[in-house]
Formats: structure tokens, sequence, C-alpha cells
């Protein structure tokens, strides 16, 4: 396969329930989910404006001896005060929490990976009267899965030729565009973890491991639906692509071309 053709990527994905709590039935809550290894969690309506007078919580277990690693995606309250309008993490068993981290509005803090000591983690939203904000969109998983990514993340995001990374599980319902598919390649600004459940190289309840290489792209991706996500028909300018598959034992098992096509999932990561 020649440079000038394609830019190839590869992506591999790997997946936890919430306790609701609401003044309104299931009001604060938006998309979830929370699996034993990776999962995501938002506000209601996101990446709209949360509900007011609204309450959630979600509880998180990873295995004994495990964990937790949290990374926000995207952080938008309104700024009042932690006792009506907040999200906090805490810790220890029900009932007898502590706060390990809070926000209550304001700059959001960065975008790096937050290593916790526990495998049980609760994470509670609430807000006010006053509506103004996104909300939240979080992922997490469990220490020994390196490169923790958002749902929010894109191949532009990241400059090396080839590189390692995470997905949560929970991606492919989360707000964010796809270009491309399996056998041509993904545009590099596609959103990362829906490709891989797009290409069929992840399970969006289990979430993954991903290794994404960039090579030159094609011109035009036409509007490809694969394992419930609907691509989008986009003309390029300035090709740029990426090809979603899962790491395998060996590297690149001697393909020349068709990378995507050649690599298959691997069960042992």
């Amino acid at each position: 396969m020649s440079g000038n053709t394609l830019l190839h990527g590869l992506i591999l994905l790997y997946s936890i329930h919430p306790l609701v709590l609401a003044e309104k039935p299931d009001d604060g809550c938006g998309h979830y989910v929370i699996g034993q290894e990776s999962g995501v969690l938002s506000s209601k309506n996101y990446p709209g404006t949360y509900p007011n007078n609204s309450w959630c919580e979600w509880r998180i277990h990873v295995p004994i001896g495990h964990t937790i690693v949290l990374k926000f995606g995207d952080l938008d309250m309104e700024k009042k005060d932690c006792e009506s309008d907040y999200l906090k993490v805490l810790k220890g068993s029900y009932g007898a929490e502590n706060v390990y981290w809070e926000y209550c509005g304001g700059l959001m803090p960065k975008r790096t990976p937050n290593h916790t000591d526990s495998s049980e983690l609760t994470v509670r939203f609430r807000s006010s009267q006053h509506i103004s904000g996104r909300g939240f969109l979080l992922s997490y998983s469990t220490e020994n899965h390196k490169e923790l990514l958002t749902c929010l993340d894109k191949g532009s995001h990241f400059p090396a030729a080839k590189y390692r990374k995470y997905c949560p599980a929970g991606c492919a319902a989360v707000t964010g565009d796809v270009s491309g598919d399996i056998s041509l390649g993904y545009r590099h600004t596609s959103v990362l973890c829906k490709a891989a459940v797009h290409a069929g190289v992840i399970m969006d309840q289990f979430g993954g491991p991903i290794i994404v290489e960039a090579r030159r792209g094609l011109s035009r991706y036409p509007a490809v639906r694969a394992n419930g996500i609907q691509s989008k028909d986009t003309l390029l300018f300035s090709p740029a692509q990426l090809y979603p598959s899962s790491p395998v034992r060996g590297g690149d098992a001697g393909c020349s071309e068709g990378v995507a096509r050649c690599l298959k999932p691997s069960s042992h990561l």
C-alpha cells in the first residue's frame, strides 16, 4: 500500500451498574455503562444542558486487587456552592463515604487521568434551580489499562504516527462523528473509540486497548452503517486517515497492506 493512498489507524476496546437516587426518578442520570474493567458516566442531556433540581448517584466497583482511574472528557457546571451544585467522587462503604474529589463549577480541571487508591467509588451529581452548563462526561478503568481515553478523544489529538491507548466501555452512544469504515480507514478527526466500535474490532459493552497508526488517506469517505453506528459521508481536501483494529501478539503479523484487515482482536490484552 502506497504512502499517498491511505492513513491507517489501529484501535481496540474492552467495559459497570449505577445506583440512581434522584429528586425526580432518573432526573440527573445521563448515558452510562458501568463495567467490571471500564465504563462511562454522564449527566442527563449531555452535551446539552442538564436539568435543574436533579440528583444522581453511580456506584463503581472493580475487582479486588485493582484500583480505579478516572478521566474527564468534559466538565461544565454552574459555579455556585458545594451544597446544591456539585459533582463529587466519594470513597468508602455506602453510607460512610469520604469526599475524595469534588467540582463545584468554574474552570475545568486538567484532563489528566486521576489515579485513585480504591476499588470502589461513588460518583454523585447534583444541580439546583438554576440551569447552566453541559454537565460532565467521565470515563474510568482499572489501573492496569494504560493510556485511558475519553469518548471525545480524536485521532487528530495525538501527533504520533503510531500509539497505543485504552477505550472505555460505552462510547458508542456518546455524541461524536465518525467518517470512514474498516476497509477504507477513518478520517483522523473521527472519535477514536466510536470508530473502533464501528470497525467491529471491539465491543462497546466491554471497551479495550487500541493501537492507532496514521498514514496518508483518501479524499472521500462514504457513509457506512456498521455495528449500530452511522459514519458520515466526508469529502476532504487534505486527506488523513486512521484504521481501527486490535493489537495482536507479535505486532502487525507481517501485513504490508490493509493493516486493519490483517489484525485480529486479542483477548489477552
